[in-house]
């Protein structure tokens, strides 16, 4: 006769420590512990004679060096396990997931909450492995950037039926991100990147295009950039500005 029972209990592995790859040191270090739950479970079989056994560990961790707080959880499974191959038969997965490639979000305080929400949404799905949202994620940044900076149109240059090029002024995207450069706010080379973001994120959507995570962590590090550029850097001058006009005073 078929039997299965499951059994949990909190806090068994509570303060053990683990060696985990850490999200902020981007290495290997030692985590513990800090509470858990721990579910283990038999299904066996008396009369024909066999039985197989598993285990969960959910576990909140915390890096002993910087103090980062992960979630972790092991599974393990008894038909898994084969020494013969080095097989123990376990599992594991930490979230937020992370590798040698995962990058980690900027606090960018001054960054608009919207933006900042937006920006940590597109590093989350660059690390999980979601790179058509990613380049979509790039786009409707650049889009509320230009929003929040109240920009509606710029200019641009167009092909005309002669064949030479004019230049009009556009509300499309294209048009507001020139808007951009036109008010100050970005470098001519800062305005051709957040173009190519545009593009990145048009042929994601419309094509179904899948960029490489090469493409994706530049166009993050450029985002990163312009939002620092815009956002970050005039706070800093100010804050800057008032620390000397204190001391002379």
């Amino acid at each position: 006769m078929l039997k299965t029972e499951e059994k949990s209990k909190e806090n068994e592995t509570q303060g053990q420590t683990v060696d985990v790859q850490c999200v902020e040191c981007k290495r290997r270090t030692k985590h513990r512990v800090v509470m858990s739950l721990d579910k283990k479970g038999d299904q066996y079989d008396k009369e024909d004679g066999w039985g197989v056994s598993w285990s969960d560990n959910y576990q909140v961790i915390q890096c002993q060096g910087c103090e980062t707080t992960t979630f972790r959880h092991t599974h393990w499974f008894s038909e898994d396990h084969n020494p013969e191959f080095g097989e123990d038969g376990t599992t594991e997965r930490l979230y937020p997931k992370r590798d040698a490639s995962s990058l980690t979000a900027k606090p960018l305080l001054n960054v608009p909450t919207a933006l900042r929400k937006l920006y940590g949404e597109i590093v989350d799905c660059f690390n999980n492995g979601s790179p058509t949202l990613c380049a979509g994620g790039l786009r409707a940044i650049v889009e509320g950037l230009c929003a929040s900076q109240g920009i509606a149109d710029g200019l641009i240059m167009v092909p005309t039926k002669e064949g030479a090029t004019k230049e009009v002024r556009s509300g499309k995207l294209v048009g507001r991100i020139a808007g951009l450069h036109e008010k100050g706010l970005l470098t001519a080379e800062g305005a051709r990147t957040l173009q190519e973001h545009r593009s990145l994120g048009n042929e994601a959507l419309h094509e179904l295009a899948r960029p490489s995570q090469d493409e994706l962590k530049l166009a993050i590090e450029m985002v990163e950039h312009v939002l620092e550029q815009i956002y970050e850097i005039p706070e800093k001058v100010r804050d800057l500005r008032r620390s000397i006009a204190t001391r002379k005073e």
